[in-house]
C-alpha cells in the first residue's frame, strides 16, 4: 500500500505541478491566442450568432485585456483559423499585439504589423483603427476581406 500511495502522490504533485500559472502564459500575446480561441467567452457580456456561419462575442464591462471594450468575429465552423478581433481603446500598441520582430506591410486599409513567423500569432495581421487596434487571421481576410490578403505574403 506504501508503493501506491507515493504513486498516488507523485502523480498529484506532477498535476498541481502542470496546473500552476506559469508566468509565460501571461503575455500580451498569450493572451491574445486565449481570446481568439475562446478562453474568455464565459466573462463576455454578449455572444451570438450574427448569420453566414459567423458567431460574435462581445466584451463591455470587463475586457479580457486592458481595455474599454473588445468584440471577436469568428467562423464557428473554424474559430481558431478565422477570426477578427477589434479592441476599442487599448493600453497597449499595436507593436504590443505584433510582439518583437513583426514587421510592417502596406494594406488598403493603411499599415500594419505582420507577427514574427516564430510567433503564435504569426498568421494574424495587426492594423491600428481611429479607436485602437483590428487584428484578423489569414484564414478570415480569406472569407470575408480579400483586399487584406496581400499583407499575408
Amino acid at each position: 500500500m506504501t508503493a501506491h500511495r507515493a504513486c498516488v502522490s507523485l502523480v498529484l504533485a506532477m498535476l498541481l505541478g502542470a496546473c500552476q500559472r506559469n508566468p509565460a502564459a501571461n503575455t500580451l500575446e498569450q493572451r491574445l491566442v486565449f481570446v481568439a480561441n475562446g478562453t474568455y467567452d464565459a466573462q463576455s457580456d454578449r455572444r451570438e450568432r450574427v448569420g453566414g456561419g459567423l458567431r460574435t462575442v462581445v466584451w463591455t464591462t470587463h475586457p479580457p485585456l486592458d481595455a474599454a471594450a473588445m468584440t471577436i468575429t469568428y467562423d464557428g465552423d473554424s474559430r481558431a483559423q478565422a477570426w477578427d478581433l477589434v479592441i476599442t481603446q487599448p493600453k497597449f500598441s499595436a507593436q504590443d499585439a505584433a510582439g518583437t520582430g513583426a514587421r510592417p506591410v502596406t494594406t488598403p486599409q493603411g499599415e500594419g504589423l505582420r507577427p514574427a513567423a516564430t510567433s503564435t500569432l504569426k498568421d494574424v495581421l495587426v492594423l491600428r483603427t481611429p479607436d485602437g487596434l483590428h487584428l484578423l487571421t489569414r484564414g478570415y481576410a480569406a472569407q470575408r476581406a480579400p483586399a487584406l490578403l496581400a499583407a499575408f505574403r
